[in-house]
């Protein structure tokens, strides 16, 4: 199941990859699955402080957005987005994944 709803975010326009990553930060799965550098990505977002944020961090860039979001279950959903997206869009867009991504932990 969440191969298909990281499908379903990295869909959305202005997202460029989307990954989930373990406690440890480690990739479970990364949408497009071969893409190398969203793989990269999740793991230098594993190296976050979560103590300094309440759930969701927003690194603004030169060349991009990339969105951590803190889901249940000790899991990251990490989303690189195109310097042109509309992140108010896109924020609302997480809310929901996040609630679909915690039903999936009993």
């Amino acid at each position: 199941m969440e191969p298909l709803l990281l499908r379903d975010i990295a869909a959305q326009s202005g997202v460029t990859g989307a990954a989930l990553l373990d406690g440890e930060g480690f990739v479970l799965f990364s949408e497009p699955q071969h893409d190398d550098s969203v793989q990269h990505l999740g793991k230098a977002i594993a190296l976050l402080d979560p103590s300094f944020s309440n759930g969701r961090v927003t690194l603004n860039g030169e060349n991009g957005t990339v969105i951590v979001q803190e889901l249940s279950g000790n899991r990251v959903l990490v989303v690189r987005c195109s310097v042109s997206s509309n992140l108010g869009q896109l924020r609302h867009m997480l809310d929901e994944a996040t609630v679909r991504f915690n039903a999936l932990i009993p």
